[in-house]
């Protein structure tokens, strides 16, 4: 198995899962996000996590051919830019997003995409 097959099953199921668990547990995760806004240390700490993941597949995996791959190396590239802003954005911008995120139609829509995207990502790595 390839790193680009692993890291595609890994990130498609997890991200299909993550989709599942925000819209069978909806209120649970918008006070699980609404208390982490609160609690600075915790958000750098989980940020530097992002950093350390995203550099990580950047680093492992950096290919730009076949659509998996380019799928998979975007995906450490965001886990990397996400880490680094969270860091460095204030609290104030990110309780901006989290009220998008509340409205209903912003919230399902990204649950949805979220599993359509990483039961995509599943299928095409397993395919192989």
């Amino acid at each position: 198995m390839t790193l680009t097959v692993y890291l595609a099953r890994f990130f498609g199921v997890y991200i299909a899962v993550m989709g599942i668990v925000m819209i069978v547990r909806r209120e649970a995760m918008l006070q699980l996000m609404s208390a982490f806004i609160d609690q600075r240390p915790l958000i750098f700490v989980l940020a530097m996590l992002r950093v350390l993941i995203g550099l990580a597949v950047v680093l492992a995996h950096n290919e730009w051919r076949g659509t998996v791959a380019i799928v998979v190396s975007l995906i450490g590239w965001i886990t990397l830019l996400r880490g680094i802003a969270l860091m460095l954005l204030p609290a104030d911008t990110e309780r901006k997003v989290l009220v998008f995120f509340e409205r209903g139609s912003q919230y399902h829509a990204a649950a949805i995409i979220a599993i359509v995207f990483g039961l995509w990502l599943s299928y095409a790595s397993f395919a192989v």
